[in-house]
C-alpha cells in the first residue's frame, strides 16, 4: 500500500516537457533566500535554548499567558506543598475553579463569603500571578434562594433582574484592581446554537441579561477584560456560529466585551481541534481577544496505557500551536492540573464512568508527556511575524463575516470585502468568495509578498463566464499591478503575468496553462517566481504547465511593490467572475512536490490513527456518538494505535452540513479489515440522503463481496443499485474507492487499485444538506473489523489517481 493521502504521478509527456526546462534551482546570490536561510537557523537556535526551559511559563516566554483553574482548600494546605510549589513555578496566571461560583460566593441573599476565593486573589497577588474570576453568570451551581426566582411574572422578573445586578457589582467590585479577567456569562447557549432553555436567566429576563451582565460588570470595574466563555466552540458548528453572531451583536450594541473563551474540554481519540484556530480567528476579527480557558483531554478506560498518554500529549500540543497561531489568542488555561485534583477524578456523573487522567500531571505530580509536550510547543513554536513566516498571507475565504476575509497565516493581513463571501465553495461544508466580474473584491491594507524576491502564489478557482479577462489575485504597484494571476480571454488560458517595469505601456511577462479552463469546474492554480533562477511557473491541479522564459533565455524581470494584495480583481479594474477558495501567498519559489500538495483535491481525511482528526483542509472532525470512547487497534502497518475498530455498538459520525454533493462527482475511499465475513451486510460508509443513504460503500453478505451501491430514486427508496467486486472479500486489509462520474454517469469500484465493477446506474441523486456522513455504520447495518486513512474527494478521481491511493 502507499502513502497516506493523493500524490499526483506526472504522465511521461508532461515529465519529459518539465526535464527540459530544468529543475529550477535556488540562486545562493538571491539574497532574500539567503536572509531567510539565516533568520531560521536565528529561530532554530532560540527554540533549542527555549526547550531547555525548566517550567511552562519559561517555555512560553511571554507569548502567551499560561495558567490553571485551583482550588484554595489545597492551595492553603501546608501539607500538600506540591500543589502551590507548582502554581507558582509553572503559571502566570490563575483560574478560580469554584470559589466564585454564585452558591460559594452568595450562599444566602446579601451575605457574601469571600474567604476561599480570597485565598486565591491573594495568593495570585503575593506570587505575580493574573486572576481570573470563574464564574458570574451561570445556570448551574445557584443556591436555593436564587432558585426560587424561577417562577413566570413581570414582578419576579424585575426581582430577578436586581438581584443579578446586585451580585455582579458586588462581586466585581469587592475584587476591583484585583482580579484582572472576569467570565461573566458562562455557557448560555445549548448544543444545537439555541440560548439554552434550561437556564433561569434566559427563561425569566430574556436575552438582555447577557448585555446587562457586562455593562454591569464593566462599570463595577472599568480595567477588567471581560469574557463569555462557552464549551463545544472549537470547530465550525452550529453553536460556534450562534455565538458568533450573539458576540457580534453585542459589539454592534457597544457592550464593553473583550473576548470570548474556549473551554476547550477534549475526549481523548475524539478531539475536536483541527479547525479551532480558523474558528479563533472568526472572533478574533470581530476585534476581541480570545482564550483556551478550561483546556484538558479526559482519557477513557482507565489508568491509561502509554499510547493513551501519548495520544493525550499530541492532543495539548495540538490546542498550544492552535492558539500560538492567532496573534490575539492571549491565553492557555487549563482546567486543572494533577489528576489528584481533577474534576473527572470521581465524578458522579454517569456519562463520565471510566473516563480520567485528563490534566498534565499524575495524582502524584509526576509530569506526564502532556506536560512535556505543552512545554517543548511553548518553547519551540514561534508566533508567526514577518521574520519568521514563509506563509505570509492564507484567506480561506469561507469566513463567518460578510465584509472581512481572515488571514491565516497569522500575520494579520486581512482582507476588506466587498460583495461575496458565502457563496457555494467545493464542498457543502465550505463556503466560497464569488466574483460577479464587475464590482465585487477583496483587498488588504497594505503589501502582502515582497515582489522583487521569490514568492508563490495558489488558489482554488471556479470560472464562471470566459466574456473577458479576468484577475484572481494581484498586488498593487504604484502605477500598475506587480503580478496577476488570472485568466485570459484571448487565448483562453490561466495565465500568471509580471510587467517588467511599474509604469502604464511596460511589456508584460506571462506564463500560460497548457490547457483551456472548464467553465463551472474547480481547478487549483499555483504560480511561482523563482527570484533566483529568474523563471516564472505556472501549475494547474498540480501539474506543471509552462515556464517562462524557457531554460536558454535570459531571466525575467521583477521589482519590488508596496501596494496592497487584491483578490478577485486587479487595480486596473478587472474582475473575476466565479469562485475562489483557499488564496495563499508564500515567500519562497514552491518546488513541484509543494505545489502538488498544495493541490490537494480530497475534501475529507481521517487517517484514523488514535484520532478522528480531518487532516484535510476542511477540519471536519468525527466524533463517537453518545461521547462514547473510540476504540483503537493494530493499523496496516502493525502501528498500535493505527486504526479505528468498529463493532456493533459504535456509531462513528462526521457531523454538521452534508460532506459531499454526491449529485456531482466524487470518491470515496478507505482501508478496510473484515473481522469476519459473517452473515449478514456491513457498512463500511454512507452519507445521508433523503430518507434513504445517498451511496453506500459496503461488504455484502449474500456473496461475500464489496459493493458500491446508490439509491434507485431521489428519496425515501429501499432498494439501492449496486455494483460488487469481482473478488470475494477477506480478512487481510484491503483498498476500496468508489467513485461516481458525474459526466459518464456512471458508478465505479477499486480493490486495491484495480477497477473490479463498472455500474449502469445513470444518476447519483442530492444528500440531505443538514445530514452527516457514518464510518462503519447505519440505521440497520454496522461494520466489524478495522477501518484506516478514509477519504472524500468532491470529483471523480482517475484511474492512476485510484491506484496512488492503494
Amino acid at each position: 500500500m502507499s502513502s497516506n493521502h493523493l500524490q499526483r504521478v506526472l504522465d511521461p509527456q508532461e515529465q519529459d516537457a518539465f526535464d527540459q526546462a530544468g529543475e529550477p534551482q535556488a540562486d545562493p546570490e538571491d539574497e532574500q533566500n539567503a536572509l531567510l536561510r539565516m533568520e531560521s537557523a536565528e529561530s532554530e537556535q532560540a527554540a533549542a535554548a527555549a526547550a531547555e526551559a525548566l517550567h511552562l511559563k519559561q517555555a512560553a516566554q511571554g507569548k502567551v499567558r499560561i495558567g490553571s483553574a485551583v482550588r484554595a482548600s489545597v492551595l492553603a494546605n501546608a501539607a500538600e506543598p506540591a500543589y502551590a510549589q507548582f502554581v507558582r513555578d509553572e503559571l502566570d496566571s490563575v483560574t478560580t475553579e469554584n470559589e466564585l461560583k454564585w452558591d460559594a460566593v452568595e450562599p444566602a441573599q446579601g451575605t457574601f463569603t469571600y474567604g476561599a476565593a480570597d485565598t486565591i486573589v491573594d495568593f495570585g497577588q503575593a506570587n505575580q500571578l493574573d486572576v481570573r474570576g470563574h464564574t458570574l453568570v451561570w445556570h448551574n451551581a445557584l443556591p436555593d434562594w436564587v432558585k426560587a426566582y424561577d417562577v413566570p411574572g413581570e414582578a419576579n422578573r424585575l426581582a430577578l433582574n436586581a438581584i443579578l445586578e446586585q451580585h455582579i457589582r458586588t462581586v466585581v467590585g469587592h475584587y476591583a484592581g484585583r482580579v484582572k479577567v472576569w467570565d461573566v456569562v458562562n455557557e448560555p447557549l445549548a448544543d444545537d446554537g439555541t440560548r439554552r432553555s434550561n437556564s433561569m436567566w434566559q427563561r425569566r429576563l430574556g436575552d438582555d441579561y447577557i448585555a446587562n451582565s457586562f455593562r454591569w460588570a464593566h462599570e463595577a470595574d472599568p480595567g477588567a477584560k471581560l469574557y463569555l466563555n462557552e464549551y463545544g466552540i472549537e470547530m465550525d458548528s452550529a453553536k460556534a456560529r450562534s455565538l458568533y453572531e450573539l458576540v457580534r451583536g453585542l459589539r454592534a450594541l457597544g457592550v464593553p466585551i473583550d473576548g470570548v473563551g474556549f473551554q476547550t474540554h477534549q475526549m481523548l481519540g475524539a478531539e475536536r481541534l483541527s479547525g479551532l484556530s480558523n474558528v479563533m480567528r472568526q472572533f478574533a476579527d470581530l476585534g476581541l481577544d480570545v482564550a483556551i480557558t478550561e483546556l484538558d483531554v479526559r482519557i477513557p478506560g482507565v489508568p491509561a496505557t502509554g499510547e493513551q498518554l501519548a495520544q493525550q500529549a499530541t492532543a495539548f500540543a495540538t490546542a498550544v500551536k492552535a492558539c500560538l497561531s492567532v496573534p490575539r489568542c492571549v491565553s492557555i488555561t487549563t482546567w486543572g492540573f494533577t489528576d489528584k485534583y481533577s474534576w473527572m477524578t470521581n465524578n458522579p456523573d454517569p456519562k463520565y464512568a471510566g473516563w480520567g487522567e485528563a490534566t498534565l500531571l499524575d495524582a502524584s505530580y509526576v509530569k506526564k508527556p502532556a506536560y512535556n509536550a505543552m512545554l517543548a510547543t511553548l518553547a519551540t513554536t514561534e508566533r508567526p511575524s514577518s521574520v519568521n513566516a514563509d506563509l505570509v498571507g492564507a484567506w480561506r475565504l469561507d469566513d463567518w463575516s460578510a465584509t472581512t476575509a481572515s488571514d491565516a497565516s497569522g500575520l494579520d493581513h486581512a482582507a476588506t470585502v466587498t460583495g461575496g463571501l458565502g457563496a457555494e465553495g467545493r464542498t457543502p461544508s465550505g463556503s466560497a468568495f464569488r466574483g460577479d466580474g464587475a464590482s465585487t473584491g477583496a483587498e488588504t491594507a497594505s503589501a502582502v509578498v515582497a515582489t522583487n524576491a521569490s514568492y508563490t502564489v495558489s488558489a482554488w478557482v471556479r470560472l464562471d463566464s470566459k466574456s473577458a479577462d479576468q484577475v484572481i489575485v494581484s498586488q498593487d504597484g504604484s502605477t500598475v499591478s506587480a503580478f496577476t494571476l488570472g485568466y485570459g480571454k484571448t487565448k483562453d488560458r490561466w495565465v500568471f503575468s509580471i510587467p517588467v517595469a511599474d509604469s502604464t505601456g511596460a511589456s508584460v511577462q506571462s506564463v500560460e496553462s497548457k490547457s483551456a479552463p472548464v467553465v463551472g469546474e474547480w481547478a487549483h492554480l499555483t504560480a511561482v517566481w523563482n527570484n533566483g533562477w529568474g523563471r516564472m511557473q505556472i501549475y494547474v491541479n498540480g501539474s506543471w504547465n509552462n515556464t517562462f522564459p524557457a531554460a536558454s533565455e535570459n531571466r525575467g524581470a521583477t521589482w519590488a511593490s508596496a501596494g496592497r494584495l487584491r483578490i478577485g480583481r486587479s487595480m486596473s479594474g478587472k474582475a473575476f467572475s466565479g469562485a475562489i477558495s483557499d488564496v495563499r501567498v508564500y515567500r519562497h519559489a514552491a518546488s513541484a512536490g509543494e505545489s502538488a500538495g498544495y493541490a490537494d483535491p480530497s475534501v475529507g481525511r481521517w487517517q484514523l490513527n488514535g484520532s478522528l482528526a480531518d487532516a484535510s483542509w476542511f477540519f471536519r472532525d468525527g466524533s463517537v456518538r453518545n461521547d462514547a470512547a473510540a476504540t483503537w487497534t493494530v493499523g496496516q502497518g502493525n502501528t498500535t494505535v493505527g486504526a479505528l475498530r468498529v463493532s456493533a455498538s459504535d456509531y462513528i459520525d462526521i457531523r454538521g452540513t452534508q460532506l459531499l454533493y454526491t449529485e456531482r462527482s466524487y470518491t470515496v475511499s478507505a482501508l478496510v479489515k473484515l473481522t469476519a465475513a459473517g452473515q449478514s451486510n456491513q457498512i463500511i460508509l454512507v452519507q445521508d440522503g433523503n430518507g434513504q443513504y445517498a451511496f453506500v460503500l459496503k461488504y455484502r453478505a449474500s456473496d461475500s463481496k464489496w459493493a458500491f451501491g446508490l439509491p434507485a430514486s431521489s428519496a425515501n427508496s429501499s432498494t439501492y443499485l449496486e455494483i460488487a467486486s469481482t473478488s470475494v472479500a477477506q480478512t487481510n486489509w484491503v483498498n476500496l474507492t468508489a467513485v461516481w462520474d458525474g459526466v459518464t454517469r456512471l458508478p465505479k469500484l477499486y480493490v486495491d487499485g484495480i477497477l473490479e465493477a463498472t455500474g449502469t446506474a445513470t444518476t447519483s441523486w442530492p444528500s440531505s444538506p443538514t445530514g452527516s456522513m457514518h464510518l462503519g455504520t447505519s440505521s440497520s447495518s454496522k461494520f466489524d473489523g478495522a477501518l484506516d486513512r478514509v477519504q472524500v474527494f468532491q470529483r471523480a478521481l482517475t484511474a492512476a489517481e485510484v491506484g496512488a491511493l492503494a
